[in-house]
């Protein structure tokens, strides 16, 4: 395989794409083409402005027909789309004639989806592999969002090699995955981590909208995020947990229960996560009674 240029293809300038994108081309690389799909004049002059010298198409025939003498892609193709449109755009790829795939390395970015999807590359000479970001992409062109991050790989050697290299450059650390299994092992647990926040936080938000002023509440949950996170990574264990869970407060966890009334979905949730927290202290505490009080607890949120 010839040594690739710091030069890059994307099909999918959406969220995640179009961060990724940015990012590269702000440490030094230059993309040569993107698939962007049919967007509006908007999205179209966003695209233009951000990617200048960048050759912009609707789709992979349109781009693949005015190139037919010419690849192009490049050596180094990223797959941005949305998962469920991935297995048609390698179809588009693997059938059209003038698509070279020897010599190319191509990734997909999904967290989810197997590098399966992309055998066909594969069996035409490409090196293929999932290169997917760990990280929150709310907005497009948000380079932040992609560096300075964890990306995790799984797929072929020259693949491998190609994704080393750009995180480097980005500035960014590389998990190496071993199985498809680890993979949504790792996805899920960012699913955990970050939408279970977003979701706690503006439940936490409604929750109190009828008397506390919507400015007033958005500060009020991030300085107490701030607060948790530094007790998260600066304690062990379930040291950073604090309130009834962590007191064994059974009156306060019951008062709770109530004050949600007829808030079914919340009164499930909050139930859930009390419950996981409660079967994670039961494990560390050794005291007779903080551990009678949290069974109790137990009891409690478990009722009907």
């Amino acid at each position: 395989m010839r040594k690739p240029p710091n030069t890059f293809s994307l099909i999918g300038p959406g969220r995640v794409g179009s961060s990724l994108a940015q990012a590269l081309c702000e440490a030094g690389w230059r993309c040569a083409t993107i698939v962007r799909g049919k967007g509006n004049v908007k999205e179209l002059s966003a695209l233009k402005l951000a990617f200048p010298e960048s050759c912009a198409a609707e789709s992979i025939v349109d781009l693949l027909n005015e190139f037919s003498r010419k690849d192009p892609f490049g050596d180094i193709l990223f797959i941005a789309v949305q998962d469920d449109k991935i297995t048609s755009i390698v179809e588009q790829l693997v059938q059209n004639e003038n698509f070279e795939c020897r010599g190319k390395v191509v990734f997909h970015v999904s967290g989810t989806i197997s590098v399966q999807v992309l055998a066909s590359l594969r069996e035409r000479g490409a090196s293929v592999g999932a290169f997917h970001p760990i990280a929150a992409f709310a907005k497009k062109f948000n380079s932040e969002s992609a560096r300075n991050i964890y990306y995790d790989f799984f797929g072929d050697q020259d693949a491998k090699s190609i994704a080393r290299k750009i995180t480097r450059q980005l500035k960014s650390r590389l998990l190496i995955l071993k199985s498809e299994k680890e993979r949504t092992l790792l996805h899920l647990a960012a699913a955990f981590a970050s939408n279970s926040t977003v979701i706690s936080v503006r439940s936490a938000e409604r929750l109190v909208s009828n008397f506390i002023r919507k400015d007033d509440a958005n500060k009020l949950m991030e300085g107490l995020l701030r607060s948790t996170l530094h007790n998260l990574y600066t304690g062990t264990g379930m040291e950073s947990l604090t309130g009834p869970l962590k007191r064994g407060d059974v009156n306060v966890i019951s008062q709770h229960l109530k004050a949600l009334g007829n808030e079914h979905e919340l009164l499930q949730f909050y139930k859930s996560w009390s419950l996981l927290g409660v079967e994670e202290l039961l494990r560390v505490e050794h005291g007779a009674a903080k551990k009678q009080r949290l069974k109790q607890m137990k009891r409690i949120l478990e009722a009907n």
